[in-house]
């Protein structure tokens, strides 16, 4: 017999806490596992950021990872690892591996979606790497949600879980235009034009990432943030005659922004809305970006504002938004200072500030001193020559 609405609020307590921060000794529920798992989502954000450089590329990309999830789903993931493995060479060789594992059908479409775009690698290595984070996930967080939501369904008196919910399922976490939702929201009455929320994003009722107000139709979300990103999880109702859903997820790696939108509607109700935003800092050329294409991976590709191309979230020595190239026959001083015409006599050494200087006067900071003075290696800078006696 189920029991009070109490109860009802504690379990979605409960459902938070037991994802999240259930005992390592519980199968699938390891949080550092599942958060592991899920940040392999984006382990391939360099090719997808490749392959999202173009619509044609990007939107390849999105097909194959959705056709190897369905793979995946119908096959098991041993499947979606084989083609993975082997999927090389021209186009109609990546369709020919894609016809062993998921039929003539779904070949067929690929093939014609490859003959538009000219980075094929990419398109293959970006959906493969996705959709086998997205794999690797199911373990883990996938059989830590369905023991989660059967315990807790048990534990409120709604008797025990009779469905087996889909494999949890990658969230659109689009980077948020929130001046142009405002619009929207001005000139609409709906609670979330669909303009303005990106179709499958994460809402909750209040922006600090806290449980829902419970109710038994309602989903709760929960969410865990390292150094490496924020994981947010959108979990489905466990309630009688709620059906049988299954979770959404977003990543967002760092130093994307994890964010909640407020969505108001005209009679002053609102919600929030989550997305992975772009890094962008007034004061720092280098943190300025804006959203591109949506990638297979639920997150916006980031473009850096001054070179209009992605911008890097890895090992980059020279920033996440370096300068544009220098002119042909130019060089950029340390790669991100002024561009110079290096030295026509090979025998001198680039100082620092773009002049060309006898090697013997060039000071350990990259300073040419002047006649009258030498380097002093001792400090760096130069010093006055002692002239003989």
């Amino acid at each position: 017999m189920a029991r009070s609405g109490g109860w009802r609020t504690q379990a979605a307590a409960i459902v938070a806490a037991m994802i999240l921060l259930a005992s390592p000794a519980r199968a699938g529920c390891n949080p550092s596992d599942i958060f592991n798992a899920a940040e392999e989502t984006v382990s391939g954000l360099s090719a997808c950021a490749s392959a999202c450089g173009n619509e044609a590329s990007c939107a390849a990309a999105l097909w194959l990872t959705a056709a190897l999830t369905g793979v995946r789903t119908e096959g098991g993931q041993d499947k979606v690892n084989s083609f993975c493995n082997q999927a090389q060479g021209s186009a109609s060789q990546i369709a020919d591996k894609l016809q062993a594992v998921a039929g003539a059908a779904v070949a067929k479409q690929l093939a014609s979606k490859l003959e538009s775009v000219s980075s094929v690698g990419d398109i293959v290595n970006c959906a493969c790497k996705t959709e086998q984070g997205g794999g690797s996930l199911d373990a883990d967080f996938g059989q830590c949600v369905e023991d989660a939501l059967c315990w807790v369904q048990e534990e409120i008196g709604l008797g025990s879980c009779d469905c087996t919910r889909p494999a949890p399922a990658i969230a659109n976490c689009a980077a948020f235009d929130a001046k142009k939702c405002e619009a929207d929201r001005s000139s609409s009455g709906l609670y979330a034009p669909p303009s303005c929320i990106p179709s499958g994003s994460i809402g909750n009722d209040n922006a600090n990432c806290l449980p829902k107000s419970y109710q038994s139709w309602k989903y709760t979300v929960t969410c865990t943030t390292t150094s490496a990103g924020t994981l947010v999880a959108d979990l489905p109702p466990t309630g009688e005659g709620t059906g049988c859903d299954g979770a959404y997820y977003c990543f967002c790696p760092a130093p994307m922004i994890p964010a909640w939108h407020q969505v108001s509607n005209s009679d002053g109700d609102s919600g929030y809305s989550f997305s992975c935003d772009c890094p962008y800092d007034p004061n720092n050329p280098d943190h300025q970006t804006h959203p591109g294409a949506l990638m297979p991976n639920g997150i916006s590709l980031c473009l850096c504002d001054n070179t209009n191309q992605p911008a890097n979230f890895g090992f980059a020595p020279f920033g996440m938004c370096p300068p544009p190239a220098c002119p042909a026959g130019q060089t950029r001083l340390g790669g991100v200072g002024d561009c110079v015409t290096p030295c026509s006599d090979p025998s001198q050494g680039m100082a620092f500030d773009g002049s060309c200087c006898n090697p013997a006067q060039m000071t350990s900071c990259g300073e040419c001193c002047p006649p009258t003075t030498m380097p002093d290696p001792k400090s760096g800078t130069c010093v006055t020559r002692q002239q003989p006696k």
